[in-house]
């Protein structure tokens, strides 16, 4: 090697010495690492996103009868990653290790149902039995993810084969039944449904007498029972059950005269007008719409709206007619005797339009010779007056405003005669003869799914409550006379914060004014607005005031008695069951008994009063 060679070597050595090419290798994670992440990973598949998208998609189908294939492919690609990861994490692992990890697998199974069961579902059914039963039903998604790693093809079959009986209970036995007021999904046993309770053979009342409970709410549609006094003594006097009786599904409250109870169901022949005799609950005639009946999974199948006695003068003689509002918006004018249809007109054809999503909930009302409804378009109107004698169209309302689930009332403002509805945008009132807009008050919530009855302030009658539910609240406004003559409408005070009522109307006493906030009682100042109080969680239930006591339908069916005053609710003695499951109607009160009813049966009370 010549010597330039050689310091041509020496110099090349010396120049990747002065540059040297570093590799940084990154340590890899340590094999349990790995190992935790996917089976983390893969019990979130399992016990969550799956299920999760699995049971939304079947109680929505429950509930709605449509199918929501977005969550069919969450549920489906949530199981087939989790089965990935599974299968990379146990197919190589001991048996022992498998067992113990599918052992441990069930038992958390079982407690996120049992976390799902408190947070999201109410049901009448026994806490434990239903944890179980959905736990077994829904064992399959689980199982979807976990097979191909814990057994072979024989194991799978036999293993798919248990799990299938597991689901069997589940499945035959227990079923959706649609929403509570807080939205929390409410499990039944499974029944026939309405098929259970038939219309029966044509029959008449023979003397339906005076009319003792107009309809909704009461003569004045106030949910008020005046110049009565509860006796306060339950425990020795509780509320004595009359009668009980199955009824078809609806939530429409009752209208009764001195032997007979009317009302609305959905029957086996669909969405029905009935009879019922006011001394055993037993049907004695039922007038069907004529159409399919209305289905809602959210709010529950069949009528809402309650209808309506009138004595009508004819001449010398008078006869009791039955007004009633189907939940598709059929107006029936009915012979309350027989229930033979004397005329019938469809809202939904006078005023084509979008419908309300929770079916038609306005009860009408009888204002001289015209019954007033609100039609369900959301284009408007949302009143419309008909003759009583043939259903002809007398007026509709002058406001493009749609209705909500309120219903219209009559009421004397400023020495006016004015029919007042708590519509979708707000509160409005009209004049009787002509439907023209005397005022409005824009008072909504984030849906216009307002419900509850305004209600006139007591010793100031041109001042109303006017309340919400969701994001609403409560609302005090004064009406008075303009400069012009005509009537204008101040705000008073308002409050978002509480008495968001949804569905429940409301009562005063004195210097409060009592609600359910949320589900929850409260006490409210009139003259300001501030709250006084909040006590009692009764859910979404409904409230009758009976002289100076409050009467209160809880959600689930028991009824309380409470003495409110600005300092508190006051709650005398326990809670009396009545009915067992999600209890939405209004109740209604004759003499000394009460009518109350869910979706399944109908219940009369002999409530205990005061001897004088």
């Amino acid at each position: 090697m010549s010597m330039e060679e050689s310091q041509s070597g020496n110099a090349e050595i010396s120049a990747d010495e002065r540059h040297p090419v570093v590799r940084v290798m990154m340590p890899r994670p340590p094999r349990i690492v790995q190992s935790s992440v996917r089976c983390v990973l893969a019990l979130m598949c399992s016990h969550a996103a799956a299920p999760y998208a699995v049971v939304r998609f079947t109680i929505h189908y429950q509930l709605q009868s449509d199918l929501e294939w977005k969550y069919a492919l969450v549920g489906g690609v949530a199981m087939a990653t989790g089965a990935v990861l599974a299968r990379q994490q146990f197919l190589e692992q001991p048996a022992q290790r498998k067992w113990t990890f599918g052992v441990s697998g069930v038992l958390l199974w079982i407690a996120a149902v049992f976390v799902l069961l408190n947070v999201a579902v109410h049901s009448s059914i026994p806490g434990p039995v239903l944890g179980l039963l959905i736990a077994g039903g829904y064992l399959w998604v689980v199982w979807a993810v976990w097979a191909a790693s814990f057994f072979r093809s024989t194991g799978i079959a036999a293993g798919s084969v248990l799990v299938g009986l597991a689901a069997v209970p589940f499945w035959s036995f227990v079923e959706a039944a649609g929403l509570r007021g807080n939205s929390q999904v409410e499990f039944v046993w499974r029944t026939p449904g309405n098929a259970v309770v038939h219309a029966p053979d044509s029959s008449v009342v023979t003397s339906p007498g005076n009319i003792l409970w107009e309809g909704y709410l009461g003569a004045r549609r106030d949910g008020i029972v005046r110049d009565v006094r509860l006796s306060e003594d339950w425990a020795s006097h509780p509320p004595e059950p009359v009668w009980r009786q199955a009824c078809g599904r609806g939530w429409s409250s009752f209208a009764v005269s001195e032997t007979t109870l009317y009302g609305q169901e959905q029957l086996s022949t669909g969405d029905c007008v009935t009879a019922r005799d006011l001394t055993n609950g037993e049907l004695l005639w039922t007038t069907a719409e004529g159409r399919p009946g209305f289905r809602s999974g959210l709010g529950g199948d069949g009528p809402r709206a309650t209808p309506l006695l009138c004595r009508i003068n004819e001449g010398n003689s008078s006869r009791l007619m039955l007004f009633a509002v189907g939940p598709t918006g059929v107006l029936s004018c009915l012979e309350a005797v027989s229930g033979d249809v004397l005329w019938k007109t469809d809202l939904v054809d006078q005023f084509p339009g979008e419908e309300l999503i929770h079916g038609v909930c306005g009860s009408p009302l009888i204002v001289d010779d015209l019954v007033v409804v609100a039609p369900p378009s959301h284009m408007g109107p949302c009143l419309a007056a008909f003759k009583i004698s043939d259903g002809a169209i007398v007026w509709k309302c002058s406001s493009d405003w749609q209705a909500s689930y309120a219903s219209p009332a009559l009421m004397t403002i400023c020495e006016q005669r004015q029919i007042v509805l708590h519509a979708g945008p707000g509160i409005l009132s009209v004049h009787p003869s002509t439907g023209l807009v005397l005022w409005q008050f824009e008072w909504t919530n984030e849906w216009d799914n307002n419900a509850t009855q305004p209600l006139q302030v007591e010793h100031d009658r041109n001042d109303l409550f006017v309340a919400t539910g969701y994001r609403g609240g409560l609302a005090r406004i004064s009406i008075s006379r303009a400069d012009s003559g005509g009537l204008q409408v101040t705000e008073a005070w308002t409050t978002r914060r509480t008495m968001k009522t949804k569905f429940s109307n409301m009562a005063q006493f004195g210097e409060v004014l009592v609600g359910l906030d949320n589900g929850i009682l409260c006490g409210v100042d009139v003259r300001t607005g501030e709250r006084c109080w909040k006590k009692g969680r009764y859910n979404f239930g409904q409230l009758l005031k009976i002289g100076e006591h409050l009467l209160v339908v809880e959600e689930g069916g028991h009824l309380r008695i409470l003495k409110p005053d600005p300092k508190g609710d006051h709650l005398i003695g326990d809670g009396f069951p009545v009915l067992h499951r999600k209890t939405w109607g209004h109740p209604a009160l004759i003499d000394d008994r009460l009518i109350l009813r869910n979706d399944e049966q109908i219940v009369c009370l002999r409530l205990p009063f005061e001897s004088d």
